[in-house]
């Protein structure tokens, strides 16, 4: 039998070395609930913000389009000679808009009547369940 350089024999150390990798080689069953513990909490604080954006990032199209047809209301020409105090309403791919239109008390500057007469336009778009944008401006139409 051969001794190594400290005096174990070979056959002996390697059993131990052996012994000592199975033993090192893995997580024990306490470490690996720990670790899952971990995982499952931070899941748990992860999720609510989770559905929270995917509802914004679904409402983000109603938005949009919404946007995009108030725009086009306030943008869209009006019938100066026709400004009078009126209200349009209409529907188009499930959003619902109204456009009202209401005259502002008018300043005469020297004259007995004015020309041009100021008018409130308030427009709104409406999508989903009680979403609604709106936005004000003031036009000018003939006086009549």
């Amino acid at each position: 039998m051969r001794f190594g350089s400290i005096g174990i024999p070979a056959a002996s150390r390697s059993r131990r070395a052996e012994a000592h990798r199975q033993r090192s080689g893995g997580f024990t069953l306490i470490e690996a609930l720990v670790a899952l513990a971990l995982v499952l909490a931070f899941a748990a604080a992860l999720t609510p913000h989770l559905f929270q954006s995917r509802r914004i990032v679904a409402n983000a199209d109603g938005r949009v389009a919404a946007h995009v047809l108030l725009r086009t209301l306030l943008d869209a020409p009006f019938d100066r000679g026709n400004l009078a105090q009126s209200t349009r309403e209409g529907a188009l791919d499930g959003l619902r808009w109204r456009v009202v239109t209401v005259p502002l008390p008018a300043t005469a500057a020297g004259s007995d009547r004015p020309v041009w007469s100021a008018y409130r336009v308030v427009a709104s778009v409406a999508w989903g369940r009680e979403q609604m944008i709106s936005a004000e401006t003031v036009r000018l139409g003939q006086a009549k």
